[in-house]
């Protein structure tokens, strides 16, 4: 069997690349006698030798060049490897990998924007997606945060509510429905309600606090396209306020007075195990901005 390790393997790359024993021990800060020694070692363990040592000239050997293309590629794994863990490491400079669902649009953008004025040097990977995947994310350990509504009850996570977030009724300005004051969660019924998909949590949290059990067979996975079926005049749906902030002030859409609503619920920070540093700094600056983000929000 073929051993070597690492020291030998940054030696021969170094001696390789620089042609030279003294330049490559005055790189990797070791004395020249204990590169050579290195290298020996190496040619030992593989039974062959790696380089052609002619005066001051030194070349690979056909072994030694396939080697040397072995040791650029685990260098520079290792290399990368390295920056990548000492700026994760960094709570200035770290790399923050953050789910979100798709109705935290409204206001995810803005935290991150503040976020990365006071920490210019992080770097961050934001994906926006439905409630299956980002509870596949959260699963596989695929991700250092996630921001949603409803966490899920049957995993062990660790969550922090940070922001109310109004779950109101929303339909077409020329509705009836919307000519009375109060609307009974009977009366709702009786309409064409426009659902999300099965497993989202803004269905969940309708169908816990309410009672009601959706009969429609118009399902819509996408809050954005919610809102459009409603100014269509498709049928009656349940969104996120915060979510239709200007569509209600251009009068798009209106709110619809029923009992039970608005339901208020919250927004939730949400994470497997220990954060890193940056996650960490980022899971309290959301926590800490939620007073001002509730103000933009009502504006």
């Amino acid at each position: 069997m073929i051993n070597y390790t690492l020291k030998q393997l940054y030696s021969l790359e170094a001696v390789i690349r620089l042609s030279s024993f003294t330049k490559a021990s005055k790189e990797l800060n070791i004395t020249q006698p204990a590169v050579y020694m290195q290298i020996q070692q190496l040619q030992k363990n593989i039974g062959s030798d790696l380089v052609n040592i002619r005066g001051k000239s030194i070349h690979p050997t056909f072994i030694g060049k396939k080697l040397y293309r072995t040791c650029l590629e685990v260098i520079n794994k290792l290399e990368q490897t390295k920056s990548d863990i000492e700026q994760t490491l960094d709570p200035d400079s770290g790399h923050l990998h953050i789910v979100v669902a798709t109705t935290t649009n409204s206001f995810i953008s803005h935290v991150l924007a503040k976020f990365k004025q006071q920490y210019p040097k992080m770097t961050f990977h934001l994906e926006v997606t439905n409630r299956k995947l980002l509870l596949e994310k959260l699963s596989n350990n695929e991700t250092d945060l996630v921001v949603m509504g409803e966490p899920p009850s049957n995993m062990p996570l660790i969550t922090q509510p940070f922001m109310e977030n109004p779950l109101i009724v929303i339909a077409h300005p020329k509705h009836p429905l919307l000519a009375n004051n109060h609307n009974s969660i009977k009366t709702l019924m009786r309409e064409t309600l426009i659902t999300r998909e099965q497993g989202s949590g803004t269905r969940i949290t309708i169908e816990r606090i309410t009672g009601m059990q959706f009969n429609s067979n118009i399902e819509i996975n996408s809050n954005e396209a919610t809102i459009k079926a409603v100014q269509a005049g498709l049928g009656i749906g349940f969104v996120s306020k915060h979510t239709v902030k200007l569509e209600l002030q251009n009068g798009v859409i209106r709110q619809l007075n029923v009992e039970k609503f608005p339901i208020t619920r919250h927004w939730h920070v949400v994470h497997n195990n220990k954060l890193s540093p940056i996650a960490e700094r980022f899971k309290a600056f959301i926590i800490e901005s939620s007073g001002n983000l509730c103000i933009i929000m009502d504006d």
